[in-house]
């Protein structure tokens, strides 16, 4: 699972909502110089949304400044140090923050992030611990946990994951696109069709989601609807030589070889080197009964040394076959082992 630091992290707006309000409680009770380092803690927070991460990075240091035993002016600074990837950096705020208040959740959540990206697994996973404990409630800490469990092979600890996802609340589109993955591999087929609907509904435009809903769509044999989705991905994602040859397996299962061929010459000018997708398109051709564009691609799918080389020669015989090639024919037979001995023993003898 890759992630983008935007989706692993507790967004500093977020969090600004949560402290502001406790702020208010206590406001009284704190000296000018405390309310300043507030106002610089706000300001800063301000300043990240609007992208302006050296602006925010001054006024959490004025925050500092004023108040060095604010634990939450650490974590925002800590967490644009993450943003910016300067890891060293948010690894010794996020490190002071929790030292100063444990219960700042969210700094767990992003030295989590922080350590993954340093290579130190283990040490993030104890923080996602920490902050699955402290916050039972929050999918992302199960999902980022899941993503070290799956790395790690620790397969028995990854499946409970799982099951704890399943029954979270998701209410973010990201939410459901991820709760919708854990949901496909636990085989919960209407789970998370059900799942990829919902985060379509929230975000109309959010093409991943398509591009997932109609994999899974093709997985369980919809293809007219895997078909829609995926055209809908293609409009915005043309470089995408996967979701090609997906719906190009669809047009396929459905015996419209000629939109099939279409997709995968797609996908091959995206991806040159794959043999699979000339093999698969040179299966296409000899259904259209193309016999010098097969020919063209089993040639290139055993250049490409195509993981079953064997039925590679096998089809490439057939493709010489019907061109009048009967001696190549006979040659690439041979070279398929036993898969081609019935088609020597009736044309090669």
């Amino acid at each position: 699972m890759v992630h983008r630091l935007r989706n692993v992290f507790i967004t500093l707006q977020q969090y600004k909502m949560k402290f502001v309000f406790s702020i208010i409680i206590a406001l009284l009770a704190f000296a000018a110089s405390a309310q300043d380092a507030v106002s610089y803690y706000n300001s800063g927070i301000d300043k990240f949304e609007e992208g302006n991460v050296l602006g925010a990075i001054k006024d959490f240091d004025s925050a500092i400044v004023k108040n060095s035993k604010m634990a939450e002016a650490y974590w925002g600074r800590g967490s644009v140090y993450a943003e910016m990837q300067e890891f060293d950096g948010a690894l010794k705020d996020l490190n002071k923050c929790i030292e100063i208040d444990p219960s700042v959740i969210d700094a767990f959540y992003n030295r989590a992030y922080v350590l993954m990206a340093m290579g130190e697994q283990q040490k993030a996973l104890n923080d996602l611990n920490m902050y699955c404990l402290m916050k039972p409630e929050d999918i992302n800490g199960y999902l980022s946990r899941l993503d070290i469990l799956v790395k790690n092979s620790m397969h028995d600890e990854a499946f409970k994951n799982m099951e704890t996802i399943a029954v979270l609340e998701a209410s973010t589109p990201g939410e459901y696109v991820q709760r919708a993955r854990v949901k496909f591999l636990m085989k919960d087929t209407v789970g998370s069709i059900l799942d990829l609907d919902a985060g379509i509904n929230l975000a109309p435009t959010f093409m991943e989601a398509y591009f997932l809903r109609g994999k899974y769509n093709y997985e369980f044999g919809f293809y007219n609807k895997a078909i829609q989705d995926l055209s809908v991905y293609l409009l915005s994602n043309k470089e995408d030589h996967e979701a090609f040859v997906i719906r190009g397996e669809c047009f396929a299962r459905q015996s419209d070889f000629s939109l099939a061929a279409k997709d995968y010459t797609k996908a091959i000018a995206l991806e040159k080197n794959n043999s699979t997708y000339y093999f698969d398109r040179g299966f296409f051709y000899i259904q259209l009964e193309e016999y010098a564009s097969a020919q063209k691609d089993f040639k290139m799918a055993i250049y490409f040394n195509h993981s079953d080389i064997r039925l590679a020669y096998f089809n490439l015989g057939i493709a010489e076959y019907r061109l009048g090639n009967k001696e190549n024919a006979c040659t690439n037979w041979r070279k398929s082992e036993d898969l081609g001995m019935d088609y020597i023993n009736k044309y090669c003898l």
